[in-house]
C-alpha cells in the first residue's frame, strides 16, 4: 500500500470538503504520488461535484505537511489557535488553507505541467 488521502468535512450546503487524512508510505513522500492524488481529489471536487472551495487543514508544527500543501497552489487562510488535541494530549494551532474554484483552472494547469516533467 501507498497511503492514503480522503475528503473529510464536506459541507454540501456551501460545496466544501476538504481534503486530509493523508499519509504515504517513506518510499513515495516528496514523490508525484500526494501530487497526482490530490489533482484526481481537486478534479472531481470541483469538476463533478461542483465545489466552491477545497480546503486543508494540518498541525502548525507540520512544516512537511504545509509545504506540501502549498505547493498543491492552497493559499493559507490563517491559524485557528488551541483548535485540537495532538495524539500526546498537547493542544494544537491548525493552520487552514484553501482552494476557490475561481483559482482552480491555473492551479490545475501547473499541477498538470509539473507532473508531466520527467522524474
Amino acid at each position: 500500500m501507498l497511503g492514503c488521502t480522503s475528503y473529510h468535512d464536506i459541507v454540501a450546503a456551501v460545496k466544501r470538503v476538504e481534503i486530509g487524512w493523508t499519509w504515504y508510505a517513506k518510499s513515495v513522500q516528496r514523490s508525484h504520488v500526494n501530487s497526482t492524488c490530490k489533482l484526481l481529489l481537486m478534479t472531481h471536487a470541483f469538476e463533478v461535484l461542483g465545489c466552491h472551495v477545497v480546503g486543508w487543514r494540518t498541525d502548525n508544527f507540520n512544516f512537511a505537511s504545509q509545504a506540501a500543501i502549498e505547493r498543491l497552489g492552497a493559499k493559507k487562510d490563517g491559524i485557528i489557535r488551541g483548535h485540537a488535541l495532538r495524539r500526546d494530549g498537547t493542544i494544537r494551532d491548525t493552520v487552514m488553507y484553501s482552494l476557490r474554484s475561481g483559482e482552480w483552472p491555473e492551479v490545475k494547469a501547473q499541477l498538470l505541467h509539473s507532473l508531466d516533467k520527467p522524474r
